[in-house]
């Protein structure tokens, strides 16, 4: 008897795309001016941390769950979501109450994720590489506690370390786990076109690769060395941009399933060379810097994974639809318009990059929500 294919995952990645429109359109409006801003402010949550812990720990929560908690039963499933809402509706609640239920509802869904998907790896893991996505997921629980810990006691240098600790750990876990999906994906076209080669993985690679993001993570939470942190960023940019041209992605640039991953891939490494040569050149460190890591990087590589996941899972062919491909482009662009206006500083740029991204999410929900309604139909 086949086994019924389960849906209920795609709700997570849609919710994670609603996340990415709404908090970059909320955060956007906290940059009207004038009397408008006045009308406005109640609709903007507050806080100085909402905007980045949303965009890293909220999206990042529900992505990994729709990806990783294949084992976890529907009510499971239920469970996660009904939390990920509390803890995304309380940034909007009064402080004192919004504060503790914003915790333990926040500390409640990584407990989850952790249990159904984290322990997962430590379990299966026959060799100390095979757990390192359990043991980001276990770090990642301990910097959502920082962070939670941080904004009750009001200690915003806290919140920060926090964030900046949830930033390299998503790195570690793009690189490590998009870079193998990349790689699979890659030799799947070359071997395809008798072009196949050894090795793609690169587990030479992949090892200094992790040696250079840990010890930017570990500097950076230390906040002693900064050089040591931007010359680990570069020593990682370095590293992935030889992985892309190990793969030889000039041979499935048409393959759009699998050029995405590689956009995504060098958007990332382009991200921390920007954040690298920031720093360097005397501008300062800190939670702005990683904008083009974020939105070039990981937005692609999300939305790319993401769709490829449901296609896979749904069986059908893996060929992104025109829309996906679309956002990848506007991705693109929003990111170029964001590192811009870093020398530039205008509000239109600013503006631009926000909308772009917005414009992004908003089709990679519609998108998904039309594959999901049609498979329905036809099934």
């Amino acid at each position: 008897m086949t086994r019924p294919i389960r849906t209920d995952f795609i709700t997570l990645f849609v919710l994670s795309g609603c996340l990415a429109a709404i908090t970059i359109s909320l955060k956007a409006l906290s940059w009207v001016s004038g009397d408008a801003y006045g009308i406005l402010a109640w609709l903007i949550p507050a806080g100085s941390f909402w905007h980045g812990h949303e965009m890293l720990s909220g999206y990042a929560q529900g992505l990994l769950a729709g990806y990783l908690m294949t084992k976890a039963s529907r009510r499971d499933i239920a469970i996660f979501i009904v939390l990920w809402l509390g803890a995304r509706i309380a940034v909007f609640a009064p402080a004192f109450p919004g504060l503790y239920l914003a915790a333990v509802c926040n500390l409640s869904v990584i407990a989850l994720l952790f249990y159904h998907a984290g322990l997962m790896f430590f379990r299966a893991a026959k060799r100390f590489r095979s757990a390192i996505p359990g043991i980001v997921i276990l770090l990642l629980t301990v910097a959502e506690l920082m962070f939670q810990v941080g904004l009750i006691m009001d200690l915003p240098r806290l919140c920060e370390t926090a964030l900046l600790g949830v930033i390299w750990l998503l790195i570690i876990m793009l690189f490590l786990m998009g870079g193998r999906i990349t790689a699979a994906a890659t030799s799947g076209v070359l071997q395809r076109r008798n072009a196949y080669r050894h090795g793609l993985a690169q587990s030479r690679y992949e090892t200094y690769g992790l040696v250079a993001l840990a010890t930017a993570l570990f500097s950076e939470l230390l906040g002693q060395t900064p050089w040591l942190t931007d010359i680990a960023a570069l020593s990682t940019a370095t590293i992935m941009t030889l992985r892309l041209l190990h793969w030889q992605i000039w041979k499935a640039w048409d393959q759009l399933d699998v050029s995405s991953l590689h956009l995504g891939y060098a958007m990332l490494a382009m991200g921390l060379f920007f954040k690298a040569f920031w720093s360097l050149s005397g501008h300062g460190n800190g939670l702005v810097s990683f904008h083009g890591v974020m939105i070039g990087g990981f937005g692609i590589l999300s939305i790319t994974v993401m769709t490829r996941t449901v296609l896979q899972r749904l069986r059908h062919p893996i060929v992104l639809p025109i829309t996906i491909r679309f956002c990848n482009l506007v991705l693109v662009a929003a990111a170029f318009i964001r590192i811009t206006d870093f020398y530039v500083q205008t509000p239109f740029l600013i503006s631009s990059s926000a909308v772009l991204w917005t414009l992004a999410f908003i089709t990679f929900v519609s998108t998904l929500i039309i594959i999901r309604i049609m498979f329905h139909r036809q099934n």
